[in-house]
């Protein structure tokens, strides 16, 4: 299967519509344990409405503990035992706000091409209104690739 012919693959097709999602003001320990818990997996970061805000990743959570050592987050923490006790910051203070989106109605191809530009392994998908209605991370795209034997 060549790039061209993914055009025609709805990203809906491969996204994944269940993803964990918190609130900009979620506490950042439960971030922390959230990740301790299901690996280091992107947290969609949604206002009340679902609107998509950010993304959490594991590097914006290293940035958010060592300063200096990540390149993403806007605002630098200190001690890690002391965020996590105090539950006074938040996602909202940590997370990437300039996330790769995709248009609902974008080709697995186009995803494709946003995450090599941007250089990143996941894109979030959302509807007209901003809203996130999915997740795809390039593993999704590789088994695809392996399922209809492209690979």
């Amino acid at each position: 299967m060549e790039a061209l012919e993914l055009e025609g693959i709805p990203v809906v097709d491969i996204m994944h519509a269940e993803f964990t999602s918190v609130h900009p003001d979620a506490p950042i320990g439960g971030i922390f344990q959230s990740f301790a818990r299901r690996g280091c997996k992107d947290i969609i970061v949604c206002d009340e409405t679902g609107k998509f805000q950010g993304i959490v990743t594991e590097l914006d959570l290293l940035s958010a503990i060592a300063p200096g050592v990540g390149v993403r987050s806007r605002r630098k923490m200190g001690c890690l035992e002391c965020i996590i006790k105090s539950g006074a910051k938040s996602a909202g203070e940590v997370m990437s706000r300039e996330h790769i989106t995709v248009p609902r109605d974008a080709s697995v191809a186009q995803a494709m091409i946003a995450m090599e530009k941007f250089r990143h392994p996941d894109v979030i998908v959302v509807d007209d209104e901003g809203l996130a209605v999915g997740i795809v991370e390039m593993c999704d795209v590789i088994a695809f690739l392996i399922r209809h034997d492209a690979l």
